[in-house]
């Protein structure tokens, strides 16, 4: 290609074309329309660096970060040969985000600030370019500390970039910065529902612009959210949608990418022959673009889900490949990657000298885990306590040595920090529930009820359902059991038999995405008692659903003496639930009031049902009145002088709409 040192005023069609097919992600044509312009000659330096900047930009989208770099840099310094300008600018911003994604954070914001610093001296007769390229910085600044795991200074940048876009009133460039907002409070700060109302907003607007590449990208994200949510079907169906939009595109690099989640959703499901045909479908896919870091990261998931299958044959020959590239790469995140999986290998052998290698490599894992490799790494941290754990439970169940238990509650002590500094609400729903389980081997039921208590409420309040069912679940198996819990207290059972029935593996594997949340089906509860009483302990009202209460006045006599027992076992101790006989209680306090409920079954919905029905007596006036006078006059309150009450009662707990 030539280089004329005349300056075009306006770009050539060919470049005006291939940014628009680029910006639809139509690779194939735009590589074509390019090669056409390359073979001309004479061509003006500054055409030249639109050029140069284009074949970045496809680079970047096929995932060739390496050779993004290298163009990048070989773009910069020809635009130099223009004097200051905005696309220097544009070549210090394609570099540093290629960077970002290869972990390179210091180099990457070595340009970011040397492309800010450039754009400051840049006049301002061209407003609208100028605003767009302070956003172009803002928002690359926000990946950066985003990497960096700093969320609120990724978020405040990500906010200004889509203030300054929102003024220029550029769709598809509102869109990223929507979605780079949805994706912070999301993952990073566990707002999943608020997340998904940004994602769907940065949806709309890629689709009314008719930005496919964008459009994926999207979809990608939700995906990813609704994972988060413990919500795999739904991760699924919007992967699915993902992948036919980047197959229609051709676009290879974005297959692999959607293809690798895939699997590892699929191994959450449990179906690990569909995770399987996913990820080597993906391995394919990075294999024929020729990016070596994201090969390596699939050889990883490829490795855990043949571990899953027992299949360590073919775990070994993708480790061997793993290796290849880990000699061949030679970069710090990579490394860890093989060492953990060099440890997976090894934990798979139960001879005490692997299980001790295994447990020496996490152990460095841990230790090489620094601030530096940010983000990227931060799941590898959890991945590598977690297997920590294993292999300590492992030893435990062998030795019952409490010395063990003792390291493997600092490891658990340090997933819990990671998970409360991150706002990783799932992972520390989890971690509660893990600590729950080592209280129970200890046979500290007392501890383990606050703990499941504790996961539930968490839980609930960050919108994530379906664990909540999986946690309350776990309580009421507690409850079912308690009587052999307190047989294994008082008999001192061996270490072993209580890990077993404590069932440990369970939340562990979950946390290392090796099965989704299984709560059972919702069934609802059979009532048998509803109960008001106010402060005190002075009975105000009373509703019995089954014959049995309703007949034997010494049975509900015996409750009522027993009331301010459970009173203080859930207002003092932070409960939730108690066993009563045969029957679970529910206790919620309002006003002067504590609402309490029996029933037996699944306490789950009998919360909600509870829940619902103190909601709506403070919200219905000629209820709440009627209760305030009988509780002032100690009277207790018959259904007939209420029919508001009695059809309340009906709706929520007998005909259970």
């Amino acid at each position: 290609m030539g280089i004329s040192k005349l300056e075009g005023k306006e770009k050539p069609e060919e470049l005006v074309q291939a940014q628009l097919l680029i910006d639809d992600a139509k690779v194939d044509e735009a590589l074509q329309i390019l090669r056409s312009f390359e073979e001309k000659r004479d061509h003006t330096l500054q055409n030249i660096v639109y050029y140069h900047l284009l074949k970045c930009e496809l680079l970047r989208q096929q995932g060739l970060l390496e050779n993004v770099i290298k163009l990048a840099e070989k773009t910069y310094n020809e635009s130099l040969g223009l004097g200051k300008n905005l696309l220097s600018v544009d070549a210090l911003l394609l570099m540093a985000g290629a960077l970002l994604r290869l972990n390179r954070s210091d180099l990457a914001f070595d340009k970011i600030k040397q492309g800010e610093a450039l754009l400051k001296t840049l006049n301002q007769e061209l407003l609208a370019d100028n605003k767009q390229r302070k956003a172009d910085v803002a928002y690359i600044k926000g990946l950066f500390y985003d990497y960096k795991s700093d969320t609120n200074q990724a978020l405040e940048h990500h906010e200004q970039s889509l203030t300054l876009r929102e003024e220029i009133g550029f769709k598809p460039k509102i869109g990223q910065s929507l979605l780079q907002i949805a994706r912070i409070i999301g993952v990073s700060k566990g707002e999943l529902d608020r997340a998904l109302k940004y994602a769907e907003r940065s949806l709309t607007f890629f689709e009314e612009s008719n930005k496919k590449w964008w459009i994926a990208h999207s979809l990608l994200v939700m995906a990813v959210l609704y994972f988060y949510k413990g919500e795999v079907d739904r991760c699924v169906v919007f992967h699915e949608r993902c992948l036919v939009i980047y197959k229609d595109l051709n676009n290879k690099y974005g297959m692999a990418g959607v293809l690798n989640s895939m699997g590892e959703t699929y191994r959450m499901k449990g179906d690990l022959d569909r995770a399987l045909e996913c990820l080597e479908q993906g391995l394919a896919l990075y294999q024929e673009v020729g990016n070596l870091h994201d090969l390596a990261r699939i050889h990883d998931c490829l490795i855990q889900i043949l571990i899953d299958k027992g299949d360590l044959e073919r775990a070994k020959q993708h480790f061997y490949d793993l290796e290849q590239l880990n000699n061949q790469l030679k970069v710090k995140d990579i490394n860890l990657i093989y060492l953990f999986n060099k440890a997976l290998l090894l934990k798979t052998s139960h001879r005490v000298r692997n299980l001790a290698k295994a447990e020496e490599i996490l152990m460095q894992i841990l230790d090489d885990m620094n601030l530096d490799l940010g983000l990227v790494m931060k799941p590898f941290t959890i991945l590598a306590l977690l297997n920590l754990c294993e292999v300590l439970l492992i030893e435990l169940h062998m030795t019952g040595d409490l010395e063990v238990l003792e390291e493997i509650e600092s490891f658990v002590a340090q997933l819990l920090d990671i998970a409360e500094k991150s706002n990783s609400y799932w992972i520390l729903c989890e971690t509660h529930l893990l600590q729950a389980k080592l209280a129970l081997i200890q046979l500290d039921l007392e501890d383990a009820k606050q703990l499941f208590t504790e996961a539930q409420y968490i839980a609930e309040e960050h919108g994530l359902n379906l664990l909540a069912r999986k946690i309350s679940s776990e309580h009421d198996k507690l409850l079912d059991q308690l009587r052999v819990w307190e047989s294994f207290k008082k008999d001192d059972t061996p270490m072993a038999d209580r890990i077993k029935l404590a069932s440990i593996d369970g939340v562990i594997d979950r946390m290392q995405g090796k099965r989704a949340v299984d709560p059972p089906d919702v069934i609802d509860e059979q009532s048998t008692l509803l109960l008001i009483i106010s402060e005190g302990g002075i009975l105000t009202f009373s509703h019995p659903f089954t014959d049995e209460w309703k007949r034997d006045d010494e049975l509900f006599s015996s409750f009522l003496s027993a009331f301010t027992a459970f009173s203080n076992e859930f207002f003092t101790k932070g409960l939730d639930r108690a066993k009563f006989g045969d029957d679970l209680i529910l206790m919620q306090s309002v006003g002067p009031f504590s609402i309490c409920y029996l029933f037996k079954g699944q306490t789950y919905p009998a919360t909600q049902r509870l829940t619902q029905f103190t909601e709506q007596i403070q919200k219905t006036t000629s209820i709440w009145q009627t209760l305030e006078t009988y509780y002032k006059t100690s009277q207790v309150l018959e259904l007939k002088d209420n029919p508001s009450l009695d059809s309340l009662i009906t709706e929520i707990f007998i005909d259970k709409t």
